[in-house]
């Protein structure tokens, strides 16, 4: 019961809000919408029931991130860019593969776009199994599978887009039930290390002119004061794999990838947030 109350406690904020901004014509603190991103022909309502069944509509007393996220509208730009990137710039019979796809929000919004070949996967097996389901209900063709991130499996021998949105920084502090891979002051030793193994099995995996898009904790954080931040002394410690554009074209480059572009969003998250676009050189 406690559940179901946070999850409608959720539900009737994003209405208040969208009924706001639909009567006024603007939102309460930013210019209203002209699109709206990462929508799937299957009803919102029936993707949260799903969530709700499986247990994971709600974590640590809050409405989940896998619950609210057709509630983003254009809220995130580096999801929105990376989509509009793809669907502008590669061919329909392009193969896409979205790591921690979470429940299938942006692969499938990619093949109601007219993608043809798009698979994705997910470390938990709630996620992989309602991703699965949404497909089902919309006869989509994509495909949802369980694999670790940081040690994939993958189906396809060549990959044209290889996406890594939101979760990569998270995952590295132990979140969505990974091992915390750091401890105490972060070194640009272990950061390095970390980004370039992260980055090396994908690379091999991506045919030559293809791109992984990675989004990443900025180092420009590690200059944050705790004053700047909502969390106060905890925004110093959360999310501390980060990473200079100098380091990312290191590694990069050491697995056979060279950045072509780079994006900022300091408006979503916790803290400001670069997107790479890595291609296969």
């Amino acid at each position: 019961m406690k559940d179901a109350l946070i999850c409608l406690k959720s539900d009737l904020k994003f209405f208040v809000k969208n009924t706001a901004a639909n009567f006024l014509g603007v939102e309460i603190r930013r210019a209203k919408p002209k699109t709206s991103h990462a929508q799937s022909k299957v009803p919102k309502n029936a993707i949260k029931k799903l969530i709700k069944d499986k247990g994971f509509a709600v974590i640590d007393g809050q409405a989940s991130w896998f619950y609210t996220a057709y509630e983003r509208g254009d809220h995130d730009p580096l999801t929105n860019f990376a989509l509009d990137y793809i669907i502008k710039g590669f061919k329909k019979d392009s193969r896409i593969l979205v790591t921690g796809c979470g429940t299938g929000i942006m692969a499938l919004h990619l093949e109601d776009q007219g993608f043809q070949h798009v698979s994705g996967f997910d470390y938990l097996d709630e996620c992989v199994d309602v991703a699965n389901s949404i497909a089902k209900m919309g006869s989509y063709k994509a495909d949802f599978y369980q694999a670790d991130g940081f040690a994939p499996t993958f189906k396809h021998e060549g990959y044209d887009v290889i996406t890594a949105m939101h979760w990569v920084f998270s995952a590295w502090m132990g979140n969505y039930g990974n091992e915390q891979l750091h401890s105490g002051i972060t070194s640009d030793e272990l950061r390095e290390k970390l980004l370039t193994e992260f980055l090396s099995p994908y690379a091999s995996k991506l045919n030559t002119g293809g791109v992984i898009i990675v989004e990443l904790t900025d180092a420009v954080s590690d200059y944050r004061i705790s004053t700047d931040h909502f969390m106060g002394d905890y925004s110093l410690k959360i999310y501390p794999i980060r990473h200079t554009p100098n380091q990312v074209e290191k590694c990069a480059s050491s697995v056979g990838l060279k950045v072509i572009q780079k994006n900022l969003s300091v408006s979503y998250g916790h803290h400001p947030r670069t997107q790479y676009i890595l291609q296969r050189v």
